[in-house]
């Protein structure tokens, strides 16, 4: 995008400026992440008008979980990508992505729901629902919290990202789902024994026909020491393979290549990051 069309805010800027720059962009706005989180308990968002905003970085949904907020999400109906970096997982957050007219349009979607529980909402958002996404990213996830997103319709999906405690059982319905164009998964931050994931590696994949990496830890059997922040010995643990030495012992004959790292993920959270949506990493 024209850097004209985008406009980023951390959480030390004053709501005037953020107000100011928005309303100035008006229109022309197509990409906003807004992290000042005084703006976003302030309203003054939802008085503003973006009919051309297709792309949405804030750090919670929790700061439109209100009638007016909700309102205003639901007016962006160019939405194309949505990144809401941690929620609590409410009856009326899952209520409103529900409603909302781009929920089938997005080509992203990056969500960290807690406490989340595999409802009748959850399950409307994702049951028989043909979904345009190309990218998803998805936190705090438990076996049937992620075999139930399975039951959507992604004929368009290439980059998937799950996490947390999927289980070894979720990797056999994943190799049978029908995501005919998936070409990237990252398990790295899901909790899947390494007997599962060789499993995986070696099983047929049905429903996986375009898969070509994915990311998986492993680790040696050589114990490293750690340290804190300090230098302070914490302990030891065992020394994490890298990407080469992954490949080259359970990845060989497999097919498939060992996904790079995301250091988009793996800096999150971090103060300083600029936070921004998750890009597939490239080739090395």
């Amino acid at each position: 995008m024209p850097p004209g069309d985008q406009l980023w805010f951390d959480n030390q800027s004053s709501d005037d400026l953020v107000q100011d720059k928005i309303e100035a962009a008006g229109s022309k706005l197509k990409s906003l992440t807004l992290l000042s989180q005084s703006f976003l308990l302030s309203g003054r968002l939802y008085q503003l008008s973006l009919p051309n905003l297709k792309e949405l970085v804030i750090p919670s949904l929790y700061f439109f979980d209100q009638p007016e907020g909700w309102k205003f999400l639901h007016s962006l109906t160019n939405l194309e990508i949505l990144v809401a970096e941690y929620t609590e997982a409410k009856d009326s957050i899952l209520q409103g992505l529900y409603q909302a007219p781009w929920w089938e349009k997005l080509t992203q979607l990056e969500l960290k729901l807690a406490s989340l529980k595999d409802s009748k909402l959850w399950q409307d958002l994702w049951l028989d629902r043909s979904l345009n996404l190309r990218i998803l990213c998805l936190f705090f996830l438990n076996r049937d919290l992620a075999k139930t997103v399975l039951l959507s319709k992604l004929p368009r999906l290439e980059y998937l990202v799950l996490g947390t405690e999927l289980g070894d059982d979720f990797l056999l319905q994943l190799s049978e789902a029908d995501l005919p164009l998936l070409t990237d998964l990252d398990l790295s931050h899901a909790a899947v024994t390494e007997k599962a994931t060789l499993d995986f590696l070696n099983a047929s994949r049905p429903g996986l026909p375009n898969l070509a990496r994915l990311r998986k830890r492993f680790f040696s059997e050589q114990q490293i020491e750690c340290y804190d922040w300090n230098g302070s010995s914490v302990g030891y643990v065992n020394e994490e393979l890298s990407d080469q030495e992954i490949q080259e012992k359970y990845f060989a004959g497999t097919g498939l290549k060992v996904l790079p790292a995301s250091e988009q993920l793996n800096i999150r959270g971090q103060r300083q990051n600029r936070l921004r949506p998750l890009e597939r990493p490239a080739p090395r």
